[in-house]
């Protein structure tokens, strides 16, 4: 019977919520996603080559009280409230209009309008003051004083006050729509890469919400009162992250070992990690279609990081060893499967060659 052979790319994409895009790279057509991982990404913790493998997340720290032009800034309600220029404590309002560096107070709104609530307002530079609510956005150009305020978008707005952070000139924030970039002086709003962006970014409604850019890292860190994530903000990808365990997952394929109405079976599984890695273990989760065996390994890796047993989901075991591992012999049959690598230390991947044969009508 005939057989192929897999040359497994690490799923340099992310984790996504477009099933069809896992296809990709098993017919070597390129960069593909992973149903599923956690404290994994491409840029790997051995050497920092873009290769896949563990890394370590972080806890994104709360926004402390912002200042703005050497002004003390805060919000309340629907009103913003800008302190003297060089004297935080001083918010005493003045009826001197030629006194520029006056208290000031405003709102989120057009003329002749009450504004909405604010939720959070982000200064950058001194020279731009953004400012959100949880429906809009704003930008204040320049002193509040003698400044413009200009509405950005009426469309989309922040979930919390903590819900964003700065990339040089971008600021990064967490709408109830999804993760979006804005210009720090309010130009070039968009959503962020809504074609990989995962279901669990969809619909956050979590207030306390926090965002950090690291620029060590060149991404997002999004801690929720869900799940964490890690936005690769230099190869457009998102992979979740645990502070809670050490131990890394991350799921490769879904694969057809078989045909539309055929089972395969796997007759050899040959796996290179880098050197240095700590040991691997893989595992084989098959399914009968490509969204069963994805929801298996998702389902596994759930399981396994709650201390509860996945055996149902699993076929085969073994290990990889740093450098060139022996040659293993699942012997697993089914239509489809994931390949699922664990480690409880730092590794990166190398490559991983799977071959198959067919076995049999699929009834």
């Amino acid at each position: 019977m005939p057989r192929k052979t897999l040359d497994i790319l690490f799923p340099s994409a992310g984790v996504a919520r477009r099933l069809g895009l896992y296809m990709t790279g098993a017919s070597g057509r390129g960069p593909y996603p992973t149903p599923w991982a956690m404290n994994v990404r491409l840029e790997d913790s051995l050497t920092s080559r873009l290769r896949g493998g563990s890394f370590t997340g972080r806890v994104a720290v709360a926004k402390s009280r912002p200042v703005y032009r050497d002004r003390a800034t805060t919000f309340s309600g629907r009103v913003i409230l800008a302190s003297r220029q060089g004297n935080a404590s001083d918010t005493t309002m003045s009826a001197d209009v030629s006194d520029q560096m006056r208290p000031i107070v405003f709102q989120l709104a057009l003329a002749d309008e009450q504004g909405p609530t604010v939720i959070a307002i982000v200064p950058h530079k001194d020279a731009y003051l953004l400012c959100f609510s949880a429906s809009t956005v704003w930008v204040l150009s320049g002193d509040p004083a003698t400044g413009s305020l200009r509405r950005v978008s009426d469309q989309v707005g922040i979930i919390g006050p903590s819900a964003w952070c700065i990339a040089h000139d971008t600021v990064y924030f967490m709408s109830s729509r999804g993760l979006y970039s804005v210009g720090a002086d309010g130009s070039g709003l968009k959503a962020v890469s809504e074609d990989r962006l995962p279901e669990d970014l969809i619909g956050v409604s979590d207030t306390s919400c926090v965002l950090d850019y690291y620029h060590a890292d060149r991404g997002v860190y999004i801690t929720t009162t869900g799940q964490d994530w890690f936005y690769d903000t230099e190869r457009d990808g998102f992979w979740p992250y645990t502070v809670d365990s050490t131990d890394s997952h991350v799921l490769l394929g879904p694969f057809r070992l078989g045909q539309a109405n055929a089972y395969g079976r796997i007759e050899n599984l040959h796996g290179t990690m880098a050197a240095g890695s700590a040991d691997v273990t893989w595992r084989i989760v098959p399914g009968d279609t490509a969204e069963s065996a994805a929801a298996n390994g998702k389902a596994a890796i759930t399981a396994d990081l709650a201390g509860t047993s996945y055996s149902e989901y699993i076929h085969a075991v073994g290990t990889f060893v740093a450098g060139r591992s022996h040659m293993a012999y699942p012997r697993t049959r089914a239509v489809w499967c994931c390949l699922w690598l664990r480690s409880e230390g730092t590794w990166a991947y190398e490559a991983v060659a799977m071959t198959a044969m067919l076995s049999g009508g699929w009834r």
